[in-house]
């Protein structure tokens, strides 16, 4: 018996038709005509590679919507495994996109404390802020000048110092007498 007299197999015989056709065809066409031919196939080893029939078949439908979309694909050498490839990453990208999504009933969601400030707290912060604001502006300027370099550039006592000419010990005065001031303003125990 030779080699010409052997069964031809499904796979052989899909690459038959591929190559017949992918004169008359352009990769879009012959990948979708492929995607017909070896659906079974294609769906056993994805299935396999995946661990999920239901994921396989989910990735084929994908990529068969995908080539419906006509995109714009250059030559291929191997149909199959293109096709195969193409599948592959479609899984893996939605598996990625489900890890970023929580998937739960909204029977749960009221479990879940909501911290974001009602509309009273959001206009109580606001007025608060507002308050603080008048106070610190109502500071002597150098007092005002320590207090804004100490906690909204967060220098230390030592550079502070350094910089308006003073010891740590009068910086340490000047901090307690405008954190007072405003506690004082903003009704805040020591």
């Amino acid at each position: 018996m030779t080699d010409d007299s052997k069964p031809i197999r499904s796979t052989q015989a899909s690459e038959l038709h591929t190559s017949n056709s992918a004169t008359t065809q352009g990769p879009v066409q012959q990948l979708l005509a492929l995607l017909e031919v070896e659906y079974e196939p294609l769906l056993t080893r994805l299935s396999a590679h995946l661990r999920s029939p239901e994921a396989a078949a989910d990735a084929l439908h994908d990529v068969y919507l995908k080539l419906r979309a006509q995109p714009d694909i250059g030559e291929l050498r191997s149909p199959r495994s293109y096709l195969y490839r193409m599948a592959v990453n479609v899984a893996l990208n939605k598996r990625r996109g489900d890890w970023r999504t929580v998937n739960m009933d909204t029977g749960e969601l009221p479990e879940f404390a909501d911290n974001a400030p009602d509309q009273e707290s959001a206009a109580l912060a606001a007025d608060e802020m507002d308050r603080a604001l008048l106070a610190l502006h109502a500071l002597p300027r150098r007092r005002q000048a320590i207090f804004l370099a100490r906690w909204r550039d967060e220098k230390s006592q030592a550079d502070i110092a350094v910089e308006f000419g003073l010891h740590k010990r009068s910086v340490q005065k000047e901090l307690a007498r405008a954190e007072s001031h405003l506690r004082k303003v903003l009704r805040r125990p020591r």
